[in-house]
């Protein structure tokens, strides 16, 4: 849609780059990676720019109650959408030394831009603080890299998997989903996809993997 961040003149944009994805990508990512090692070894999942929260509310139901921890600069979960309320705290993520618990895994929706390279920046800490697996959406052309993100993906962190969502999510800014009512989550003008790190096994340059993920509309025997 027209407010999304990567095609709205800077002055137009929530000044924090509150972008809300509607929660679905979250199932199609767990979908593709699968749930373990987290929920076979007890590991926590936090959220440092859990906006509305949406990524814990779908977590929740692939097993994660009662170890989502979520965190942001302010709050605006949607407290509604959990059948138990996770831990929230305060917090720029950047400025913080440790994770709210150990193992964690962090799943998250950086900001993409209000900040000159911020996204990259929040995937470099992630990847200091999470103890198991880093997964972070972003718009596809992140995959190119370039100047900017060329030496976080192919020399210092490549990422084990690249998800390419062939379904385009929407991602209004948040302050604008009330007003924008059910046409919030359609018409989305941008791609998106997400990359997944294991802290625990560093993927060697090279060895990335590229994942399609599949549209709703996917026959059955097409995704089997």
């Amino acid at each position: 849609m027209a407010g999304e961040v990567t095609r709205t003149p800077k002055s137009m944009r929530h000044p924090l780059d509150w972008c809300v994805e509607q929660g679905w990508e979250w199932d199609m990512i767990l979908g593709a990676i699968g749930a373990e090692p987290e929920l076979g070894e007890g590991v926590a999942i936090w959220d440092p720019c859990a906006g509305f929260g949406h990524s814990g509310s779908r977590l929740e139901g692939w097993g994660f109650t009662g170890r989502i921890y979520l965190s942001d600069l302010v709050e605006n979960v949607a407290w509604d959408d959990f059948h138990l309320r996770p831990t929230f705290f305060l917090a720029d993520f950047l400025t913080l030394t440790e994770p709210p618990k150990s193992p964690i895994s962090v799943f998250f929706n950086p900001p993409f831009s209000y900040i000159d390279g911020i996204w990259e920046d929040c995937v470099r800490h992630a990847l200091k603080l999470a103890t198991h697996r880093v997964v972070a959406i972003a718009p596809l052309k992140y995959t190119a890299g370039g100047l900017k993100r060329g030496k976080l993906f192919r020399f210092d962190h490549p990422p084990q998997l690249q998800l390419i969502f062939t379904q385009r999510p929407s991602m209004p800014p948040g302050d604008m989903i009330d007003a924008l009512g059910k046409d919030a989550y359609r018409k989305g003008q941008i791609d998106y996809c997400a990359f997944v790190w294991d802290v625990r096994e560093p993927t060697l340059h090279g060895e990335t993997r590229t994942i399609w993920l599949p549209r709703f509309d996917d026959p059955i025997e097409g995704i089997a």
